[in-house]
């Protein structure tokens, strides 16, 4: 019996995954590096001085848009991209942009909402809340482990940003910096920090400003990559399926069934479904992780009965919470600034009121 032949079924195919594997390659997390660029990893500890080199805005809605001081526009000079990050995210838990970065809904953050309302416990609610980083192209002067050359440093706004506002509060003359010939040299100390039991990171100290060798030539900017589109943005459906984990096979019109299911399976803190498994088992064992304050007691449950629609009103927003929120003209129970401050501070990562902070922040 002879073999039959197939027809070959290359053709296109090889050179297409071969272009994927070289995009994939030179991805960075949620960062599609340009050719030849590399990522800046201030290490903890150390010290090192380098120049910030501003790019040309792309994006027609920059997050720091100002029309009124021509600041961060089309077109224009700016010598930072900020967005926001979710991690941990998928089976890889992996980190991903948030699409509030462009002004859009976000599937995570409206999981988050929906948890929050629900009564959900906090170290759920932290685990799915984004983070505000940001983007800057600088070149190391001094640094043994990266050439002097342009790299991209992406970093928490908490972790340099914070501090860099902070010296330019009170030295303005040094807000030139990032200037291609009049900018400064900055001289940053990295401080060893860590979360608990977990890997140090590098955290900014100390920045000092100190004059440049020389001047940068304008024909620099030809090299300067684009902050605005080397960050790799899914759209809802993608970082849907991605945060639900929904295989392949699953038709992309099935999301909002898949979710639904999902949250089936989830315990629900619930009025009327805590009373329901209060009747079909006492015990510990089986009571749901979150409790909500109004289901606690039955006492409780008797006094909201009457009132079934207050159970639609979000739990513990700024508006329900009048006794502690309008006693005070500060409603940050650290002292610092409400709706200003927000990630900034150490007390924010453990703050009970980091969202109503957040959201106020997101005013203006």
């Amino acid at each position: 019996m002879s073999k039959k032949v197939r027809k070959s079924s290359f053709k296109g195919k090889v050179s297409d995954e071969a272009q994927r594997q070289k995009r994939e390659s030179s991805s960075y997390g949620y960062l599609s590096l340009p050719k030849d660029v590399k990522m800046f990893s201030p290490k903890p500890g150390s010290k090192i001085q380098m120049d910030v080199i501003p790019y040309i805005v792309s994006d027609k809605k920059h997050p720091n848009l100002n029309a009124s001081t021509e600041t961060a526009e089309e077109g224009s000079l700016w010598y930072k991209r900020p967005f926001y990050a979710h991690r941990g995210i998928g089976v890889d838990d992996s980190a991903v942009v948030c699409l509030k970065s462009i002004g859009k809904r976000c599937p995570i953050c409206e999981y988050r909402a929906k948890l929050q309302k629900e009564g959900a416990e906090k170290e759920e609610l932290d685990a799915l809340r984004s983070s505000l980083r940001n983007l800057y192209v600088v070149i190391p002067l001094d640094s043994k482990e990266h050439d002097e050359e342009i790299h991209i440093m992406d970093i928490s706004q908490f972790v340099f940003q914070k501090l860099l506002i902070e010296e330019l509060e009170e030295n303005e003359e040094y807000e030139i910096f990032p200037d291609l010939e009049e900018g400064y040299t900055l001289k940053v100390r990295w401080e060893s920090k860590s979360f608990g039991a977990g890997k140090p990171y590098a955290h900014a100290n100390r920045i000092d400003f100190v004059d440049r060798k020389e001047p940068y030539d304008e024909q620099i900017l030809d090299e300067v990559p684009d902050l605005d589109k080397v960050l790799i943005i899914k759209s809802y459906d993608e970082l849907n399926a991605m945060f639900l984990q929904i295989d392949d096979e699953d038709d992309a019109g099935d999301l909002q069934e898949t979710e639904e299911k999902v949250e089936e399976e989830k315990p629900r803190r619930t009025r009327k479904t805590h009373v329901k498994e209060e009747k079909e088992d006492k015990s510990d064992r089986d009571k749901p992780i979150r409790r909500s304050r109004k289901t606690v007691a039955p006492k409780e449950e008797e006094k909201v009965e009457p009132e079934p629609e207050k159970e639609e009103k979000p739990v513990r927003t700024r508006r329900t919470r009048k006794p502690a929120a309008e006693k005070s003209d500060n409603p940050c129970p650290h002292g610092h600034k409400f709706g200003v401050d927000t990630d900034e501070k150490n007390e924010c990562a453990s703050c009970e009121k980091w969202d109503d902070c957040m959201d106020e922040k997101e005013k203006v």
